[in-house]
């Protein structure tokens, strides 16, 4: 099977899974999307997803989505059930005990705390007992991917990529390079079962692809991924890429400083 390679980095030694995140984050945008270099990919760690927490996840943002939800006011949402809500919604009206149905909640529980929280962060509009979203409330997600990193526990990273895998377009296990023996006869049942393999080698830092994940259907993982980019759209706006800040999520607006330079122009027009 071919193999992508980023570039050579200096040499170097892993004693520690943290040691082998850098090298990874480098590489990851060339790795695992097409045409890094026309559209914005930002790469965190520590962000909790909707089971677990990834290494890594890299998110190609939508500029001319972030660009209208600043104009409008829209911030982000940062828990599960929000996101639950807002997909449950559509484009259509819908009463809020048919809502909760929907999500599985009470419809006191929806009518009292969710549905406030969804008007007050700007996605939608409450009246008459009905819910319906607002056109600038655009998701932000065009592609997620997640990374778990091991030095050589493949089964373990295995597991926790496969969990990850519900919410990515893409999940990855990456290892460090010598341990690619341990499970290379395994490969193809690998990919073929979601998760993607990166290869890291200890000595020059080099990452490359060993085998890509098979893809899965849009619909089984767009509310987990769009939970994980509105989390990372989150961090942006406070101005970090790293550490784990759930369940602590702000509430504020976007400082265009934070963001990438194509995304920042797009909020510039």
């Amino acid at each position: 099977m071919a193999r992508t390679q980023s570039r050579s980095l200096p040499s170097l030694k892993f004693r520690f899974e943290a040691d082998m995140v850098p090298q990874i984050r480098n590489a990851l945008p060339r790795l695992a999307f097409r045409h890094e270099r026309e559209t914005p990919v930002e790469v965190f760690t520590e962000v909790p997803a909707a089971q677990g927490v990834p290494d890594l996840a890299a998110v190609r943002f939508a500029p001319e989505a972030i660009t209208i939800r600043r104009e409008f006011g829209v911030r982000p949402l940062t828990t599960d059930l929000e996101v639950r809500a807002v997909f449950a919604i559509g484009r259509s009206s819908l009463r809020v005990d048919e809502l909760a149905r929907l999500v599985g909640t009470s419809s006191n529980y929806m009518r009292r705390a969710v549905v406030p929280m969804l008007v007050e962060l700007g996605w939608l509009h409450y009246g008459g007992g009905e819910v319906r979203r607002k056109p600038e409330a655009r998701w932000v997600g065009k592609r997620v991917v997640t990374v778990e990193a091991k030095l050589r526990d493949w089964r373990a990273a295995l597991s926790q990529a496969r969990t990850q895998s519900r919410s990515a377009d893409a999940a990855y296990m990456a290892l460090e390079r010598s341990a690619f023996g341990a499970f290379n006869s395994y490969l193809p049942q690998i990919s073929n079962g979601g998760v993607g393999v990166l290869l890291v080698d200890r000595t020059s830092g080099r990452t490359e692809v060993a085998a890509r994940p098979r893809r899965r259907p849009a619909t089984a993982t767009q509310v987990g991924k769009q939970l994980l980019a509105e989390r990372c759209l989150d961090m942006v706006q406070r101005g970090t890429r790293e550490g784990q800040i759930y369940p602590v999520f702000g509430r504020s607006q976007v400082p265009s400083e934070a963001l990438h330079p194509k995304a920042r122009d797009a909020l510039a027009c």
